[in-house]
């Protein structure tokens, strides 16, 4: 006769892991709380009014962030095809985009300069690190097959 601790004579259901936001949950607050700190340096050193960060709906597919006019950003922390997490330094290229939001809602020219000037600022602190093509892998040998369009490698 098998013990009661014995693991073939448990009861019960596996539960999945938590999710937030498509990932597990300490995976989210870990990412989170990086993201959230690192929004607070720039919007310190640019000035920008208060905020709110946070993730997006998990159905939401069609965009990458989203800044309301009452200092709401929401993110999208994953590859909405492959619900893969999405590299830091693009997270952080669109936490970026959505402060300069706080300023301009628009994407005019006061808008563009103020991002690229953020984004410059992000490099210089180590805040936004994309990877360099020489950092890439080597590409495969040239085939006799003309080359199709390239993907953005935003996903890793």
């Amino acid at each position: 006769m098998a013990r009661r601790s014995d693991p073939q004579l448990r009861f019960g259901f596996a539960r999945p892991p938590r999710r937030r936001a498509g990932l597990e949950v300490d995976a989210y607050r870990q990412l989170l709380g990086r993201l959230r700190r690192d929004a607070v340096r720039v919007a310190k050193h640019f000035r920008l009014p208060e905020f709110e960060l946070d993730a997006d709906r998990p159905d939401q597919t069609d965009r990458f962030g989203i800044c309301s006019d009452d200092g709401r950003i929401r993110l999208r922390f994953v590859n909405a095809r492959t619900g893969r997490p999405l590299k830091y330094s693009a997270l952080i290229d669109t936490v970026v985009h959505e402060l300069a939001h706080l300023r301009y809602l628009d994407h005019g020219p006061r808008w563009e300069a103020l991002y690229r000037r953020m984004l410059e600022w992000c490099r210089r602190e180590s805040i936004y690190r994309p990877r360099q093509v020489s950092d890439r892998p080597s590409a495969p040998p040239p085939s006799s097959v003309p080359p199709g369009p390239r993907q953005l490698s935003l996903f890793d």
